[in-house]
């Protein structure tokens, strides 16, 4: 398969956009960890915009939509809209933001209004995490400039050496400086080639006749647009660990600093037991 251009991207984001639209619906499910926004686009699609008939359903409805509204907006899990609105009061009181609770993720108790201190990661793992992010980053942008790249990287099977090549020339992967074998010297002895560009007399042997080949442009370009699908699939990973990456140091970076401040989790004129498990 063809590396992707300009003459074929409307067709591929004609097949991705249906998709892009279900993959939000499912977003939409995992945020809010409730189908009632799907169930509410289905009943809408059937009956129309006709109000339920009955005003104690048509109230329980709409009070779960408020509760999906908050779990959608707000990002924090809570159980019922009283819980949403105890949260929502908790937070004005002590100046902190609800985006905050959304960030802590799993470590924050939205129930309790409390960090779960004894699933705070440790210094240690934090500092894994921050590792682990940059690692993915700098896999996806070498990867990333890669894609210009107009050479692909080969291999001799007889020798396992690494090359870069195209359908001109071979260049060996290591060292970096070594001169390129191209078309035009492998007119000169294999002994001359091999001591200038570092590939051993039978390597040589073997590249010439591969550059040399009527079918050597076609295999290279076969190469250089499988390497950059593959490269494709290398980045979509990259941004998928990274992804995650951020939000697991992020989770557990915002939790310490809202556990140091030693919040009171409870309401004026309420009572609220604390998580105290080590």
């Amino acid at each position: 398969m063809d590396f992707p251009n300009a003459s074929n991207i409307s067709s591929v984001f004609g097949v991705i956009a249906p998709l892009l639209i279900g993959a939000a619906f499912l977003w939409v499910v995992w945020r809010t960890e409730s189908r009632h926004v799907l169930i509410s686009r289905l009943w809408q699609l059937v009956h129309g915009k006709q109000e339920i008939s009955d005003p104690q359903v048509r109230a329980f409805v709409d009070e779960q939509t408020s509760l999906i509204s908050f779990r959608m907006f707000s990002g924090v899990p809570v159980t019922s809209l009283k819980s949403a609105h105890q949260l929502i009061e908790w937070t004005k009181l002590n100046g902190v933001q609800m985006r905050t609770l959304s960030v802590c993720g799993e470590l924050f108790d939205a129930e309790l209004r409390q960090i779960k201190v004894h699933k705070l990661p440790s210094r240690f793992s934090q500092v894994w995490r921050l590792a682990g992010l940059f690692t993915a980053v700098a896999i996806g942008f070498v990867s990333a400039v890669s894609l210009s790249s107009s050479q692909s990287l080969l291999t001799l099977n007889s020798t396992q050496r690494h090359f870069w090549g195209s359908a001109n020339e071979a260049k060996p992967l290591w060292p970096l400086m070594a001169n390129s074998l191209r078309v035009a010297d492998c007119s000169k002895t294999a002994n001359a080639n091999a001591e200038r560009t570092t590939f051993s007399e039978q390597e040589v042997g073997i590249l010439c006749g591969v550059l040399k080949s009527e079918t050597s442009p076609e295999f290279m370009r076969k190469a250089l647009s499988d390497q950059r699908w593959a490269l494709v699939m290398l980045i979509a990973f990259a941004l998928w660990l990274s992804w995650i990456g951020f939000f697991a140091w992020a989770a557990g970076f915002a939790a310490h600093n809202l556990a140091r401040r030693r919040i009171d989790p409870s309401l004026p004129g309420s009572q609220l037991s604390l998580d105290l498990g080590s």
